[in-house]
């Protein structure tokens, strides 16, 4: 190539570059650029950092219609982080109260069993009587040691209720020192749902650990406190007893009209004994005025129809009508609302004395008792009709009874089948097993 020809290209070569050309061609360049830079959107966080409005973002070569999509973008951004912090404020409230009622709860469980008196003794402490000599001795070493097995079944736990009569002078808070007036074995079966009742007449003989001599049953709790009557009935009967509870009278009313009073089937003559109680134990409160079945009563005069006994059959009916206000007493409460059970649950727990365990009346009283689609309960009565002497016998008026022809009864009313059993010591003037009418069916003795 000569040196004239390089200069001919170097010389085209300029009059081709931008600078050479005319206004046309540099129109065509600027749009150029135009185009390209609109082509190009920013990132959001470009756009955040490095434009503050839309008129800038103009400016340096972005979209008017592009700066307006990315504005939208973060309104609907930031509106759908305030929605979830509503819905997270919502539920994190929804949260606190929530644990705030359970929290409360377990509070106010834990004060209703703070209620009860609780007369605990340590597994190894020694459960000690007065035995008929005045002496103190363990209470297991006077129990009496059964060749057969005690009947049992897990799911089925038996508790004494006792009623005692805060009237007596001698009346102390141990329980000693008085005679109950109410002996009843409340068996609960947590399996089937059920409980059952058995009431023990107070004036039937029997024989107590530590004493040579029968006694009405009564009287065990004057000799020993409860422990001992819940020794008595459990050698009687042949069963385990899992715990004792007793109220006295002046806090059963108090029981009653904490779920609103109770009805029953009142005759006039029941009506005239128990008004006098009632004079009696407060001679400025309202008197029953009325009769038959539905009649109303309050905590006082139930109380004061519970202790009528010197009409009809003595203390046979007396019993009947201390369980019928029981269950009526059971009825009232289960209509209450949750609320109301557990205002009126404070009210009772706080009048038992019990050696029931903590866990147990939680169990029972706070959890299955609630739960429990109505308040129905069966009831069996002893003595049984047909098996034993009532008269006066040694200057005392009592009941002669054959425990060994009940047990078979009240194996089958709690368990629901029977096994053998040591045979239990009796009274004189006691029928004999021959005598007694065994043949009996339950469902006829049953209430």
């Amino acid at each position: 190539m000569s040196l004239n020809d390089g200069n001919k290209k170097l010389s085209l070569r300029r009059a081709e570059s931008p600078e050479n050309q005319g206004s046309e061609f540099s129109d065509f360049t600027k749009e150029t650029r135009r185009s390209r830079a609109a082509s190009v959107q920013p990132s959001q966080e470009q756009y955040d950092d490095g434009f503050d409005g839309e008129d800038e973002a103009y400016q340096y070569g972005f979209s008017k219609s592009v700066v307006k999509k990315n504005s939208n973008k973060e309104g609907f951004s930031k509106k759908k982080h305030i929605k979830y912090r509503i819905i997270f404020g919502t539920v994190a409230g929804l949260l606190g109260v929530v644990i705030g009622v359970i929290c409360f709860g377990f509070w106010y469980k834990e004060y209703l069993l703070n209620q009860i008196t609780y007369e605990t003794k340590a597994s190894n402490a020694v459960i000690t009587i007065i035995n008929e000599e005045g002496s103190t001795v363990a209470l297991s070493e006077v129990t009496q040691t059964t060749q057969f097995e005690i009947i049992r079944d897990d799911p089925i736990k038996n508790f004494l209720l006792i009623g005692i009569d805060s009237r007596s002078k001698s009346y102390n808070s141990s329980g000693t020192g008085d005679r109950s007036d109410v002996i009843v074995v409340m068996s609960i079966d947590s399996n089937h749902g059920t409980i059952k009742l058995l009431s023990i007449q107070r004036d039937s003989y029997a024989y107590f650990p530590g004493y040579s001599s029968p006694h009405k049953i009564n009287a065990a709790m004057a000799y020993g406190g409860p422990e001992l009557l819940q020794a008595t009935v459990e050698n009687c009967l042949r069963i385990n007893i899992d715990g004792y509870a007793y109220v006295n009278f002046s806090h059963m009313a108090q029981i009653i009209d904490a779920v609103g009073g109770v009805y029953v089937n009142m005759t006039n003559a029941e009506k005239n004994t128990a008004n006098n109680y009632v004079r009696e134990m407060n001679p400025n409160a309202a008197l029953i005025d009325s009769t038959g079945d539905g009649t109303w009563l309050n905590g006082l005069q139930a109380v004061a129809y519970a202790r009528v006994r010197y009409v009809g059959n003595g203390d046979y009916e007396r019993m009947e009508r201390q369980i019928e206000v029981l269950r009526s007493l059971m009825k009232q409460y289960m209509k209450l609302s949750t609320t109301g059970k557990l205002a009126a649950m404070d009210d009772v727990l706080g009048a038992v004395v019990t050696n029931i365990d903590k866990s147990d009346i939680e169990k029972y009283a706070l959890e299955f008792l609630p739960s429990l689609p109505n308040a129905e309960m069966q009831y069996l009565q002893l003595p049984i009709e047909g098996c034993y002497n009532a008269g006066m016998y040694g200057g005392e008026w009592s009941m002669r009874c054959n425990w060994n022809a009940y047990i078979p009864y009240v194996q089958q009313f709690f368990y629901g089948t029977t096994t053998e059993f040591d045979e239990v010591q009796i009274a004189s003037h006691t029928p004999s097993l021959d005598e007694c009418k065994t043949d009996i069916p339950l469902d006829q003795l049953v209430h």
